[in-house]
């Protein structure tokens, strides 16, 4: 007989992903993975390094989320810099008073034009230059004959909003303080964290689920709604009512929570457009978001979800494999199993590839079997459903097979 090669165990995660991040620099004698391309180009390599090549991708991606989240953090200190009511620096621009404004009659310079110190100003134009330079990078190695596809991509149009004013301020220097919508680059933050947490499971060799994705996907939306209806209306109130950060996010959460006290309201109506605009947005995405997400979890409820890995590794378990699961072989196998006295602490964990009937799920809803006996629809032959009932942890494993079947093979 042949002796079967013992099996390597995968790293923990932890190491895993410090060999992602560091792993170049390590001097251990792993095997590494060299890659190889068709056409010894420059671009090849490039595409190698910013595409191709997991750990790398991976990086690059990280340092894209890092920049978007600074020119966010930027924008929110310019905000907290400025004051509508200095002179600014800007052609034809005069001191204004903004309390005299009103509804009807306002001045656009106080929306077009912003005081942005020169320090200030040189850190966005460091920011913006390196995400620009990155992203034309990345739209040339992404190229495949057709250049409208890439242009026009909603990242790649947010990111030119956001990105070439900068560019253009440094070739006209008196258009320094014009404003340019730089918290926008909050939706390119939410693209790179999408990517980002994909690639990094995937590299990390973790399974997670439909419900990780769609939960983040609406958390971080929620958040890009909320910051842009803050932003935006505190920049369009500069020429109304001139309100400060903390109004505008006071006056947004009683909005989107349908209080509304009224004691914060836009003055203008641009700004009162643009509440208008993302109510309706709101109205259209968060539901589309809200029913995936109970889809999902109607189908995780189906399924039975995950055994928890605090519990596992806190509280002893069986795992309980079984083809067809029937109420009399559970019923016999729950009788037999709990009859011991050493075994009423212990937990079952059912895995079974058949969703649960009417029957087998009114007796788990008993008190004696509810808070004993847990059900995860899954097959023994698929690595996920293993991990999902924790069978590393488990004490012990039981494969049942129905004793009335007349196809042994199928039993």
């Amino acid at each position: 007989m042949v002796e079967l090669e013992k099996e390597v165990l995968p790293l923990p995660p932890r190491y895993r992903f410090r060999d992602l991040l560091l792993g170049e620099w390590q001097t251990d004698d792993r095997v590494q993975v060299e890659f190889y391309v068709n056409e010894n180009t420059f671009k090849e390599r490039l595409k190698l390094f910013f595409i191709k090549n997991q750990r790398s991708s991976l990086r690059v991606r990280l340092f894209n989320f890092f920049l978007k989240v600074v020119s966010c953090l930027l924008y929110i200190v310019r905000v907290l810099l400025d004051d509508p009511r200095e002179q600014r620096d800007c052609p034809g621009c005069l001191r204004q008073n903004a309390s005299t404004q009103n509804k009807s009659h306002f001045d656009w310079s106080l929306i077009i034009w912003v005081n942005r110190p020169l320090p200030l100003w040189a850190l966005q134009v460091l920011v913006a230059f390196i995400s620009f330079s990155e992203t034309m990078l990345l739209v040339y190695l992404s190229y495949k004959g057709n250049v409208w596809e890439q242009v026009l991509r909603v990242p790649f149009i947010l990111e030119m909003i956001s990105a070439v004013p900068f560019v253009i301020t440094v070739i006209l220097p008196s258009l320094r303080n014009l404003f340019i919508p730089v918290f926008l680059n909050c939706w390119l933050a939410k693209h790179a964290l999408e990517n980002m947490i994909n690639d990094l499971h995937r590299a990390i060799q973790r399974t997670h689920s439909a419900m990780f994705n769609q939960v983040l996907i609406l958390i971080s939306t929620l958040l890009c709604l909320i910051f842009t209806c803050i932003c935006g209306i505190q920049h369009l109130e500069r020429a109304g009512n001139n309100l400060t950060l903390f109004d505008s996010l006071y006056f947004c959460v009683v909005t989107f929570s349908t209080v509304g006290f009224g004691d914060v309201t836009p003055q203008i109506w641009p700004s009162q457009l643009l509440v208008v605009i993302m109510i309706c947005v709101a109205l259209i995405v968060l539901p589309i978001q809200f029913e995936q997400l109970a889809f999902l979890w109607m189908e995780r409820q189906k399924s039975g979800g995950n055994y928890s890995r605090y519990r596992a590794q806190t509280e002893k378990h069986v795992v309980l494999c079984v083809s067809c699961l029937k109420i009399d072989l559970l019923m016999d196998f729950l009788n037999e199993f709990f009859a011991h006295p050493r075994l009423q602490d212990y937990y079952v964990v059912i895995l079974c590839p058949t969703e649960i009937d009417v029957q087998v799920r009114r007796i788990l809803h008993i008190p004696l079997w509810a808070q004993r006996v847990i059900y995860l629809q899954g097959s023994v032959l698929k690595d996920q459903d293993l991990m999902r009932a924790k069978m590393d942890d488990a004490e012990a494993c039981f494969i049942l097979s129905n004793r009335f079947e007349v196809d042994r093979l199928a039993a």
